[in-house]
Parts: C-alpha cells; sequence; structure tokens
C-alpha cells in the first residue's frame, strides 16, 4: 500500500478518535464533574467519604455515659489520672484565689464556667467599686483528696476538697484596715466542683461550684 494512502487512513483514523471523544467526553472530566456536584450537594464523592461519614454518625450516636462515683468518670474519661488532676486542682486552687484578689478577670474568665464568672465577677466589681482590697497569700496547701465524682450525659464532675493555710487582709480606699487575718495562718477547707464535657476535644476541666467547710 502507497504511503499516502496509509497517512490518508491514520488521519481519518484520528479524526473519528477526536470526533468520538467530543461527543462522549472523557471518564476524567466526568468524575471532576461528579465530585464537584457531589461537593455542593454536600454529598460524599467517593466510597471513601462515605465510609468517613459512617464513622462520624456512630461516634455522634454514642451511649450516653451516667453514674455516680469517680469510676464512672473514668469510663467517662479514660485519660483521667487521679493524681494528675489533683496537681491540675491544687494549681487551679491558687490560681483562682490569686486572680480574685488581684482582680484579674481574664484568668477568672478562663478557669470558671459561666455562671461561676458572673458570681465572681460581680463580687470583684462591688469590691473595685467600693475602692477596698483583698489580699490572699497561700501558705500552705496542706492536703488536696477527690471525695466524690459523678457523670450526666457524658458530662462529668468531680469533687475535690482542698485543706489549706491562708492569711488574708482587706482594706479600704483610704487604706485602713477592715479585716486582718495576715498576723495568723488560718486553715480553711474548701470544697470545689470541677466540670469538663468528655465528649468535646478540649480537655480542660471548668470550676462550677465552690464553698467553705464549716469545722464548727
Amino acid at each position: 500500500m502507497p504511503l499516502i494512502d496509509i497517512l490518508i487512513f491514520a488521519a481519518i483514523a484520528l479524526f473519528l478518535i477526536f470526533r468520538l471523544r467530543s461527543i462522549l467526553g472523557s471518564r476524567d472530566g466526568f468524575e471532576q464533574k461528579r465530585e464537584e456536584l457531589s461537593r455542593f450537594n454536600n454529598e460524599p464523592a467517593n466510597d471513601t467519604a462515605s465510609q468517613d461519614e459512617k464513622v462520624i454518625s456512630l461516634h455522634g450516636e454514642q451511649k450516653a455515659i451516667n453514674g455516680k462515683g469517680l469510676t464512672f468518670v473514668r469510663q467517662a474519661d479514660p485519660s483521667f489520672r487521679d493524681d494528675e488532676f489533683m496537681s491540675g486542682a491544687a494549681s487551679a486552687f491558687s490560681m483562682v484565689l490569686n486572680a480574685f484578689a488581684d482582680c484579674d478577670l481574664a484568668t477568672l474568665r478562663r478557669l470558671l464556667a459561666f455562671e461561676l464568672y458572673q458570681e465572681f465577677a460581680q463580687s470583684v466589681h462591688e469590691r473595685n467599686k467600693r475602692g477596698d482590697r483583698l489580699e490572699i497569700t497561700i501558705d500552705e496547701i496542706e492536703d488536696v483528696q477527690l471525695i466524690d465524682g459523678e457523670v450526666v450525659d457524658n458530662v462529668a464532675s468531680v469533687t475535690v476538697q482542698f485543706v489549706s493555710l491562708q492569711t488574708r487582709m482587706v482594706t479600704d480606699k483610704n487604706a485602713v484596715v477592715l479585716e486582718d487575718e495576715s498576723e495568723t495562718k488560718v486553715k480553711i477547707t474548701d470544697i470545689w466542683v470541677f466540670e469538663r464535657d468528655t465528649q468535646l476535644a478540649d480537655p480542660n476541666w471548668k470550676l462550677v461550684e465552690t464553698r467553705i467547710e464549716d469545722d464548727n
């Protein structure tokens, strides 16, 4: 067969291929459009995305944990360790009392739950309005104990008892001493409750309740 005939047939074949491609389209182009449409409709574009969605859905339907006691706290939060929690609680104890005395609302906002923060902030504002000044010195934290725990719908709460020696003094705007406990160390037993939603990624516990136990 002459060379010219081969070239003619080759040209015709290429023409037919390109013509067919323009009519039917390419697989790559179809797949790309399908993925864009899936993203627009918030639907999974492939099997992998569908599997991921199922995993997230199953995780969201995780059975709620409820129970009284630290055992349920450990079940709801497998990373919970008694010693580590007590160490962190002791640090928070000092930070909260110092921030309250120093009128440091930014630190209190970070460590306290909303409702308790509102109470502390109101007390700080009233003190500032009067012009009073509070000084708190934590001389020693004698004991820290976890005395109770509870989980309600995966929200864990831990009750901590602090026994500390403190000295305090309150002065008015004229530097006149209103209360003076700075000469002798006073033993105070505080009961604080910390809370955390164990389903959230945030590992931080918030202080939700405080009270002073009467030793008498």
